[in-house]
């Protein structure tokens, strides 16, 4: 069966509007225009998306998905702008529908993966997790996301707020230890790039091995002395706090 083609308009300039326009795009659905607060990064972007920029929203066409991409904090004033009759999907993991204003469609179309300007994704992989407040465009959306992904999933705003959660603290957390690594180290002359090899490995033990099946390092092996010497040799005091709470958290759940 062909998969159907959506008329699309991006509403956001940011990563996620740049990343979910161009593989929509790519996979068959046309992106119809592109809205932003900023008039010139839209632009940009519609160059990219080969399309058009939308002027308003108060003239937002009836035909078109209306999809979402901006921040949390805006996602409200955004949708409460759009007209009552068209389908909304907005793409937050934290956002409840019941929290937005009320709308005949509103969904959302959740990509669970971190984006960067410049770096290309892999969005087969990618997990989407999707809600609506209306079963046939719910239906709708989880047809969109497989055009896209072989991961995609009905998940209740619960589930999904309690998802980005646990998101937050694998990626976001994750890469701002990764920042002071890379500080620790540049204040001793030493290379970032030698801990990358060891980066790939910890994420891929996490395929056969739980993560508390998988810890290493003094604190799983209760070395409380090279702790201290660490944490005695760390310059920035933050880190020093950090390092010595997850090696208390470490030593807590190895040894509970």
């Amino acid at each position: 069966m062909t998969k159907k083609q959506e008329h699309i308009v991006i509403i956001g300039t940011g990563k996620v509007a740049h990343h979910l326009g161009l593989h929509l795009k790519k996979n068959g659905h046309l992106i119809k225009y592109v809205w932003g607060r900023d008039f010139t990064k839209a632009q940009k972007l519609s160059k990219t998306l080969e399309t058009n920029v939308l002027k308003s929203l108060n003239t937002f066409p009836n035909d078109c998905l209306a999809m979402v991409c901006v921040a949390d904090f805006a996602i409200s004033e955004v949708i409460s702008q759009l007209p009552s009759n068209i389908k909304i999907a907005y793409t937050s993991g934290s956002i409840r529908i019941e929290d937005l204003p009320t709308k005949k469609y509103l969904g959302v179309f959740y990509p669970l993966q971190t984006f960067s300007q410049n770096k290309s994704i892999d969005i087969s992989k990618v997990p989407f997790l999707i809600e609506a407040n209306e079963i046939e465009f719910q239906n709708d959306l989880k047809a969109l996301g497989e055009t896209l992904s072989s991961k995609v999933i009905i998940a209740n705003s619960q589930d999904r707020y309690n998802t980005h959660i646990g998101a937050v603290l694998v990626n976001n957390f994750t890469n701002f230890l990764y920042h002071l690594a890379q500080q620790h180290l540049n204040e001793h002359n030493l290379d970032f790039d030698l801990l990358k090899p060891l980066i790939k490995e910890t994420v891929e033990k996490l395929n056969t091995l739980s993560p508390i099946e998988a810890q290493t390092g003094p604190a799983a092996r209760g070395d409380t002395n090279i702790i201290e010497k660490h944490i005695n040799s760390i310059q920035n005091p933050q880190t020093k706090q950090l390092y010595r709470l997850f090696s208390e958290l470490i030593d807590k759940e190895i040894n509970k």
